[in-house]
């Protein structure tokens, strides 16, 4: 009984009660859209991260970090790699050849990271061939012997195109400087415009060559068919290569790691503030509605009902209230996410700043359901703690001196 007289006590003034809901479903969704629009940001970081960057696993020698030395190779790596790859849940394994080198061209020069790879094995474990457009090349095509892929902010600091010459130098594990010519084969252009002015791809087989002998193996790079198999995945293979470094992606780059945490704490603490800033405007209308119908419950109190209903029926009212601009607010939300999802927000005139940060111009918002939960939760506890000042306001009413009110 409580429970529909106090729905029905919501729709008494209904222009009040309207503006009321209105404020709360405004507010929600623009935090809530605003909340899905970092997530995806940060989302699209780490997934352009793990696919094109670090994946989700790698093995090194526990000294190679410090000066990325190319004697520090892993020994027996490609029977190590078969090891992982039987793992389950691994997608797959490819191991490279990874160093510090200089590329040069007429025009300039820059320091690299040099990644050796098997071409085909590559493209197992990295989406990165799918980052060159088809008018700068591709990745490692035909038989051509001493290919580079680049990045596109390399290639502008070297000031060449595709089909251009550069010469790359490198320390082979002997200490020896080491130098060759290399044709640049294709171009990619990654969201992280860091690792594109950084990282160079070449065959193996090709540094192998150059050098006159193995350049070893000083990187095996592992994805996994899902992401929360990586902790049970990295003790697997802890357990089993001893004495190597056994990382995932959150370890090796923490600059994301830092920015998915953060953006988790983020998204509660604005939406915080928002509901916060909306139970002031609940507390306000409530206490009006009780003023206004001082004498009507006086009344109530004065033919029996108890204060305890009193207090229950402010109460629902003010959770009713909440509840309903709650769920408009969301599932107007869910609308708008959906559809940006599909056709995405776009950035491109904030391109270069973004990029400088690894994300893309073009973002596609994003929530996970536990968020929602989360949501509800929050918004159940904006209604009550908004209840509890009108709810007592009506309590301290004297039913005498509440039916004289007019």
């Amino acid at each position: 009984m409580i429970l529909k007289i106090a729905f029905k006590n919501v729709w008494r003034n209904k222009a009040r009660s309207l503006i009321v809901i209105t404020a709360i479903t405004l507010g929600l969704v623009g935090g809530i859209f605003t909340v899905s629009i970092f997530t995806g940001m940060v989302e699209q970081k780490v997934r352009n991260g793990i696919n094109n960057e670090v994946s989700h696993l790698q093995i090194h020698d526990p000294r190679f970090f410090k000066n990325y030395e190319s004697i520090y190779a892993i020994p027996h790596a490609d029977s190590l790699a078969g090891i992982i790859a039987s793992e389950p849940g691994v997608k797959a394994v490819c191991v490279r050849t990874r160093m510090n080198g200089m590329a040069a061209s007429p025009n300039s020069a820059a320091g690299i990271q040099i990644v050796g790879v098997d071409a085909a094995k590559e493209k197992l474990v990295s989406s990165l061939y799918t980052s060159i457009p088809d008018s700068n090349g591709g990745f490692f095509t035909g038989t051509k012997k001493n290919q580079v892929v680049i990045g596109l902010k390399l290639a502008q600091k070297l000031k060449v195109r595709y089909r251009s010459k550069i010469v790359i130098r490198f320390q082979d594990p002997d200490g020896n400087l080491t130098e060759g010519a290399f044709s640049v084969i294709g171009i990619y252009q990654t969201s992280n415009t860091g690792f594109d002015e950084t990282t160079v791809f070449v065959k193996k087989t090709d540094l192998d060559i150059i050098a006159g002998r193995d350049n070893g193996i000083q990187e095996i790079a592992v994805m996994l068919s899902d992401n929360d198999l990586i902790p049970a995945t990295q003790m697997a293979i802890k357990s089993k290569l001893k004495g190597l470094d056994v990382q995932n992606w959150m370890e090796i780059r923490p600059d994301m790691s830092i920015m998915t945490s953060a953006i988790a704490i983020e998204i509660y603490v604005i939406l915080g503030i928002i509901l916060f800033a909306l139970a002031f405007g609940i507390v306000n209308t409530m206490l009006m509605i009780v003023f206004e119908r001082t004498h009507e419950l006086g009344m109530l109190m004065a033919v029996g009902m108890s204060k305890s209903r009193v207090f229950r029926m402010i109460m629902m009212e003010t959770i009713f209230l909440t509840a309903i601009g709650g769920v408009i607010g969301i599932v107007i939300s869910m609308g708008l996410i959906a559809f940006f999802q599909k056709h995405g927000i776009d950035l491109s005139a904030m391109s270069k700043g973004l990029k400088a940060f690894g994300i893309d111009p073009k973002i596609y918002p994003f929530i996970k359901t536990q968020f929602y939960i989360n949501l509800c939760v929050m918004i159940l506890c904006t209604g009550i703690l908004a209840a509890i000042m009108p709810a007592r306001k009506a309590l301290r009413l004297n039913p005498v001196e509440a039916i004289r009110v007019e």
